[in-house]
């Protein structure tokens, strides 16, 4: 059987591709939609102007240049809704407040040894209600959600973080994810930090511009994600791009990134000493960077993560200088670019997967089912 064109299913899916073009492109005329989509003109003209009275699209000045009229550009509407972005990590929770067009409007970090279920239930309650009244005034379905953002594995690498069994096994329990979606009093959507953090690189962070990058997340262990083709590669199991477990070469011998490039092993004072953990650091990524790179030839890789800004920047020079030095002679060097949204990362990208999920091309919308003939 031949399958069909779901009529329905392909206006949602040009809707969905328009705001994520518009998205990406922080702004962008119905022509530069119509090049951008591969959308006929009229259809484009048609859709801006529908998103638009249904206040999802705004108009945001005119372009000049070039021949004919001056251009309306149509930015996504931040006031249309919000949502609430929540990254579980093993030394606190960051809670984030973003607007309809991912910008940040609010963002709080607590600081924790190592979360517990009922703590982090209660703090997104807290939140979430207290920033409720400030919200955009629009209509009943202005909040949007909660995004979850969190190691897969949080009870694991105990003896790295010193975590009890007793803590680690309330996140290995199958019924963690129920007992969250149960305690959260609205829609939850969950992802890999990992994955949450390229999320908001992809869509408003370093790799606006980018299709193929690498992204590395220094957090209090590595963590990092995939892009490729405009898309977050989650892999089967949601845990592509994992790079805590990738291994590297180090001291003669083989180990895991996690012990070279994460923020539990930064000393805490001592410029030699803290100067020697980056030069470690750059050295294991270097190897990861290597590695994945010739696998995959990407266009390049995004740095980011919870340090200072000077110190992230020698982390990323150090990286672009050693892809420089010591490559293949038959390797395409990636560009390194330094990332802006910093510990904020991942809670943005938490805060980024409802509207992602409900406003973002899905593909699978476009088919309908093949019929089935009785026999």
């Amino acid at each position: 059987m031949r399958r069909g064109t779901n009529a329905s299913g392909m206006r949602r899916y040009n809707e969905r591709l328009i705001l994520s073009a518009v998205r990406r492109m922080n702004g962008a005329s119905k022509a530069e939609l119509a090049r951008a989509t591969a959308l006929s003109a009229q259809a484009v003209v048609r859709i801006v102007d529908e998103l638009e009275a249904e206040g999802f699209l705004t108009q945001a000045g005119k372009r000049t240049g070039g021949m004919g009229q001056p251009a309306t550009i149509y930015r996504i509407n931040g006031e249309r809704g919000y949502t609430v972005g929540v990254e579980v990590g093993r030394s606190g929770l960051t809670l984030a407040m973003l607007g309809f067009d991912g910008e940040l409007k609010a963002v709080e970090r607590i600081a924790v040894a190592f979360p517990a279920v009922d703590a982090v239930l209660h703090e997104i309650d807290r939140f979430t209600k207290a920033l409720q009244p400030s919200a955009p005034d629009t209509d009943d379905d202005a909040f949007l959600g909660v995004g979850l953002a969190m190691p897969w594995f949080l009870g694991e690498w105990r003896e790295e973080t010193g975590v009890s069994e007793d803590q680690a096994s309330e996140w290995r329990d199958p019924a963690v994810e129920a007992r969250l979606r149960e305690g959260i009093a609205w829609p939850v959507y969950f992802e890999n930090d990992g994955n949450a953090a390229t999320l908001a690189q992809l869509l408003c962070g370093a790799g606006l511009d980018l299709q193929d990058f690498l992204c590395v997340n220094l957090g209090t262990f590595v963590g990092g994600g995939l892009v490729l083709g405009g898309k977050v590669v989650q892999g089967r199991h949601g845990n592509a791009g994992a790079l805590a477990s990738m291994p590297v070469c180090a001291g003669g011998g083989s180990d895991y990134l996690v012990h070279h490039a994460s923020l539990y092993t930064l000393p805490a004072e001592g410029d030699a000493e803290r100067a020697a953990w980056v030069e470690r650091c750059c050295d294991a990524l270097h190897f990861a960077i290597v590695g994945a790179n010739s696998l995959l030839d990407l266009e390049a890789v995004v740095v980011d993560g919870a340090l200072p800004g000077p110190m992230l920047g020698t982390i990323a020079a150090g990286l672009e200088r050693r892809l420089r030095s010591d490559v293949p002679p038959d390797f395409f060097v990636p560009l390194v670019r330094q990332g802006t949204l910093g510990d904020a990362a991942a809670a943005t990208g938490a805060g980024l997967l409802p509207l992602h999920a409900s406003y973002s091309p899905d593909l699978a919308a476009l088919v309908k089912p093949p019929a089935i003939e009785e026999g």
